[in-house]
């Protein structure tokens, strides 16, 4: 048999496979009643055409093929719930006091505020009652703050002058800063009007000192810088209608500083620019040195305590003959002492049923 006829023979034997069901291999013919090739996963495409990119395990991701017939599709996996976040702690703590309002500047600007003054500090400087009631000397402050409101905000009086009130004395310890602190503390306690405490007393152990504010920027500082302002300066206290106003850094000019227009111009600006409170001002005592004397044509009033059983007649006259400029001294007698049947307090005000 030849060649060509050896060939011929093979293409009609593959043409009989192909109608009896069979498949082509790579390497040659299947054997009859073998089953089709399994699929490749690439679609039958007209001769020619070109073949379609394979999808990536990236895109397979992404868009999975359609579930196939009569299959359902996979649930989604259930989320899980996140925890509760606990509520935000308070801006305050129970019995805390209340935010004090920031001060503003000469421009009007808010001020960031400065420490506050504790009650510690306050009951050690001279406090006597921080919550009031009718001990003797919660009613005779009483009394005395009557008579400084009257004169300190009357209908005729001019603003910025009569809410100044200066407290001294003849001499030291006869208890001017006591007075000027309790008498602070119980009007701003009152409610009727806010009050700025300030010291003006420049001798070491004075009230900045005792309230631990002494290094603090505050009177001889605005007076020797009129470019200062003196918002910032004011310290805090637990009561939010009493502010103080240290009396600063410059110390060892205060004799300069005195006896400068400054210090008047200072004093006058408070009083203007705090008009609605009244201006407590702690100055040195009369007879030590000329501090009240030159601060007396400035202020409306004067509060001039006397130690009782102990301060001369003649050292009595003698201050008052420095500050005689002021328009209104009122004498205020300290350290005296009553029997309890003649003295505030000695009333009951407890009742029993």
């Amino acid at each position: 048999m030849t060649a060509g006829e050896k060939s011929h023979l093979i293409e009609r034997a593959a043409e009989r496979l192909l109608k009896a069901g069979g498949a082509p291999t790579g390497l040659g013919v299947g054997a009859p009643g073998s089953a089709p090739f399994p699929p490749t996963g690439t679609e039958a495409r007209a001769p020619g055409a070109a073949p379609e990119p394979a999808q990536s395990a990236a895109m397979g991701a992404m868009f999975p093929p359609p579930p196939a017939p009569g299959i359902a599709p996979l649930a989604p996996a259930p989320v899980a719930a996140l925890p509760q976040m606990p509520p935000p702690p308070p801006l305050r703590r129970p019995g805390e006091p209340p935010l004090r309002p920031p001060e503003l500047s000469a421009q009007g600007v808010a001020v960031p505020p400065r420490h506050r003054v504790d009650r510690e500090r306050l009951l050690a400087a001279g406090l006597a009652e921080e919550g009031g009631g009718h001990s003797r000397i919660a009613e005779e402050f009483r009394l005395v703050q009557q008579q400084v409101l009257r004169g300190a905000f009357g209908a005729d009086l001019e603003t910025g002058l009569a809410n100044l009130v200066m407290v001294t004395s003849s001499r030291p310890n006869e208890g001017k800063t006591f007075t000027a602190i309790n008498l602070a503390f119980s009007i701003a306690r009152r409610g009727d009007h806010k009050v700025l405490l300030v010291d003006a007393d420049a001798k070491h152990g004075s009230l900045s000192d005792l309230l631990g504010i002494g290094e603090e920027p505050g009177l001889l500082d605005l007076a020797a810088d009129p470019a200062m302002d003196a918002g910032p300066c004011l310290v805090g206290t637990p009561s939010e209608r009493l502010s103080i106003l240290p009396i600063g850094c410059q110390r060892a000019r205060r004799g300069d500083v005195f006896a400068s227009n400054n210090m008047m111009r200072v004093i006058q600006e408070l009083g203007q620019r705090y008009a609605d409170r009244l201006v407590v001002i702690d100055v040195a005592p009369c007879l030590s040195t000329s501090d009240p004397a030159m601060l007396a044509g400035v202020v409306g009033q004067v509060l001039f305590v006397v130690e009782a059983e102990s301060t001369q007649r003649d050292e009595v006259e003698s201050a008052l003959d420095l500050i005689q400029t002021c328009p209104t001294i009122t004498l205020l007698l300290n350290k005296v002492q009553m029997s309890t049947s003649r003295s505030f307090g000695a009333y009951s005000y407890s009742y029993s049923s």
